[in-house]
């Protein structure tokens, strides 16, 4: 592990609540300090489930989460949840290239639910295995940053079908250098500890939210950790009206890979790809917006996201742009 920069930071008020813990309700999220509702979160979160035919019986998977970005349905994932939807393409980087998951492997039916509806997936822009994840199935901390482990997906809908979604913030751009994505790295204390919501549907396929801080960044932007180190003197939490035994660290279970990872006023900024029961590994929003989107059009095109509050368009890249 690479070696940490231990600072006494600016510290947020963790209430009467176990940080770290999954929430119980609507109740509790908003003890937590969220601003926004349960039905927010559920209403724009995605489940992904794999649906196969065993005997006369059909079964499913679940595989993982995702969060919808646009009202048409666009949503993000992470790769190594679509996997077995790409792998056939797993030596490919494609962008703004629709690909049907389930007409990829005609045995199987790969399918989202949000809103107690479901759709099909088509996968529209992901990299290449390498980029994404390695080909491994588990990640040291070092190994995760450098990884563009997510995809950009939609919901088969009809054309005229609306959703709920999660605005996205506006942000510096080139703060990511496309060119270098696995350059070495050192992770810093954050300024102050970003208080944040991971929402997603653990292994028994219940939609959770789990609450707690991202105190580690890396220091070229691609992503952060919640993890359980001492990063933070008794007495200064005292001053800040902080109990010293707050309980430092995330727990996120299998299969809420590709959950968004939220900001207590609803912003996401980023994607849960990572984590064991008191770590959680996150890649930042702007390292996924930077690798799929532009902020310039090609010929023809049509904005796909309009980012906040400035109403810049985004536009789906067609090729890679280093």
């Amino acid at each position: 592990m690479r070696r940490f920069i231990f600072f006494i930071i600016v510290a947020l008020l963790c209430p009467s609540l176990v940080c770290g813990e999954y929430l119980t309700g609507a109740e509790q999220l908003k003890s937590a300090g969220a601003e926004f509702s349960w039905r927010d979160v559920e209403s724009r979160s995605v489940k992904i489930s794999l649906e196969y035919q065993d005997g006369e019986a059909k079964k499913r998977v679940n595989l993982g989460s995702g969060f919808l970005i646009s009202l048409d349905g666009l949503f993000i994932t992470a790769y190594h949840v679509m996997k077995y939807c790409l792998d056939a393409q797993k030596e490919t980087s494609r962008f703004a290239d629709l690909s049907d998951c389930s007409k990829n492997r005609p045995r199987l039916r790969y399918l989202a639910q949000t809103s107690d509806r479901e759709y099909e997936i088509e996968v529209l822009s992901h990299l290449n295995e390498t980029d994404s994840t390695s080909g491994k199935s588990s990640h040291s901390p070092d190994e995760i940053i450098k990884q563009r482990d997510f995809v950009i997906a939609r919901l088969k809908a009809a054309p005229t079908e609306r959703f709920p979604y999660w605005p996205l913030k506006d942000f510096a751009q080139g703060k990511i250098d496309l060119g270098r994505p696995r350059a070495d790295f050192e992770l810093q204390p954050l300024f102050p500890p970003k208080r944040i919501f991971v929402a997603g549907y653990p292994q028994q396929g219940r939609f959770q939210i789990s609450y707690g801080f991202l105190n580690l960044s890396d220091d070229k932007h691609r992503g952060y950790f919640s993890a359980d180190y001492p990063l933070y003197s008794p007495a200064y939490l005292r001053g800040v009206g902080i109990a010293p035994d707050t309980k430092w660290g995330m727990r996120v279970e299998n299969h809420m890979s590709g959950g968004a990872v939220l900001d207590a006023a609803g912003n996401p900024i980023g994607i849960i790809v990572n984590g064991s029961g008191n770590t959680a590994g996150v890649l930042s929003i702007e390292n996924i917006l930077e690798t799929f989107f532009s902020r310039q059009a090609q010929s023809g095109a049509e904005p796909t996201i309009f980012l906040t509050p400035t109403k810049t368009p985004l536009y789906l890249k067609t090729a890679p742009q280093y």
